[in-house]
């Protein structure tokens, strides 16, 4: 296929000029100024079927290493949980195992763990847990890949803890009930904490105090991990973590982090457009552009990125008002792909996104009906709009086997799978 010529560059250019997308206007300006006629661009007749076609073009003929979509993806409501919280949801997850555990976080500075939630609560012997490790609202919550019983917490308080949700709850000490380590290497709020995938060497975290500390398993510990891989690993010792490595300050807020493999954290700053790769334990850096001309000019932030799930690729989800999302080839500047999903002024507004397993879909929020969207990967093209929620949607994630769990200042937890999981589901529960 050709590339896209000066005329359909010229024609998307007088649509966002005749629609008052003056600020994504200039952006387009500054990112495709050498493929721009000028001289016709701000021409208010706009032809929606010669648009079309040009979008198309622009679309189709910078993806050929993407695969088409198969329409099987997660769409199916399967549940709604509306009691759990009774304020504001910030984070919510699936643990990625068999139990059907839940675990959520609200503004009241609590951590629910709703263990066989999603198999009916079969088990009523195991109800719901509540912990209150934290001083402040807890911002993301995440299990080691090895230990599902090991969480991660972050809070806007400047802490982390690591908690074991299989020892009992003392309900008249919430504050230590199960912590195994609380670290208080960050000075103000800690928006992100990760494990490392696959064995969970490494924890990163992001602060707004614009450093990224890295925390590392200690000898004894990594042995266990790695026998775990060939064991049971919940017979294991539990393991503990030291800092390493404190990194920054960047030039703003660290807004998102993820590793791309285990042993390469990428991260995302505020007012930087750059994304910095951290290759572990070495500490070695590599930075890559996020402009597509090359110029220092800062136009939008990064406020989510991930990795695809073959790890060729990572999105960025951005905080400009157009709703832009860009896939970069991993180690790259490169553009593989633009997306603009759910344009929207407001400034408090959360834009996440979260890839399905086959990484021909990955789902979106951000938008002002508070929808989550299903974007084909190779094409932009939203697939179908799930509408779950009424207000803000502050956390989506997917677990593979089990399907996408959205939460927000509705105060509902919503849990998405396809025809046949939900069915599967339903059958465990009986």
């Amino acid at each position: 296929m050709a590339p896209p010529t000066v005329e359909e560059h010229t024609t998307v250019l007088r649509f966002l000029i005749h629609n008052g997308y003056r600020s994504t206007a200039e952006t387009f300006k500054r990112e495709a100024a050498s493929f721009l006629d000028y001289t016709n661009s701000t021409q208010p007749s706009i032809n929606e079927e010669q648009l079309t076609q040009d979008l198309a073009r622009l679309t189709v003929g910078r993806t050929p290493e993407l695969e088409e979509g198969d329409e099987n993806y997660f769409n199916t409501p399967c549940f709604s949980f509306d009691s759990i919280h009774h304020d504001n949801i910030l984070a919510a997850i699936i643990v990625p195992d068999d139990s059907g555990t839940l675990i959520s976080s609200s503004t009241n500075k609590t951590v629910v763990v709703s263990p066989n939630i999603l198999l009916g609560n079969k088990d009523l012997s195991i109800p719901p847990r509540s912990y209150k490790h934290h001083t402040a609202p807890v911002l993301s919550i995440d299990t080691h890949p090895l230990y599902p019983n090991v969480m991660l917490t972050t809070s806007m308080d400047g802490t982390i803890a690591l908690v074991n949700t299989s020892e009992p709850l003392d309900v008249l000490d919430p504050e230590s009930s199960g912590l195994l380590q609380q670290f208080k290497d960050h000075t103000k709020y800690v928006v992100r904490g990760i494990f490392s995938p696959e064995h969970g060497k490494y924890i990163a975290t992001a602060s707004y105090d614009k450093y990224v500390c890295i925390y590392d398993s200690d000898p004894d510990s990594a042995d266990q991990v790695r026998i775990a891989t060939t064991t049971n690993a919940s017979n294991g010792s539990l393991p503990k973590y030291t800092l390493i490595k404190k990194l920054g300050p960047f030039v703003g807020n660290v807004e998102t982090i993820c590793f791309l493999e285990p042993d390469v954290l990428v991260v995302g700053v505020r007012d930087d457009n750059y994304l910095h790769y951290i290759h572990l334990p070495d500490f070695s850096r590599e930075k890559y552009n996020m402009n597509a001309n090359g110029d220092n000019w800062v136009s939008f932030s990064p406020a989510w990125i991930s990795a695809s799930p073959d790890r060729r690729f990572l999105l960025c989800s951005t905080d400009h008002e157009s709703g832009r999302i860009i896939l970069f080839g991993a180690h790259q500047s490169r553009q593989v792909q633009n997306y603009y999903d759910s344009p929207s002024d407001n400034k408090f507004t959360t834009r996440r996104h979260a890839w399905h397993s086959s990484g021909k879909y990955f789902y979106t929020v951000g938008g002002d009906d508070n929808n989550v969207r299903v974007v084909e990967t190779k094409t932009g093209i939203v697939a179908e709009a799930l509408k779950s929620h009424k207000k803000m949607i502050k956390s989506i994630s997917v677990v593979p086997k089990q399907g996408v769990v959205t939460a927000g200042f509705d105060h509902l937890v919503n849990v998405w799978s396809t025809p046949l999981l939900h069915s599967a589901t339903k059958d465990a529960a009986r």
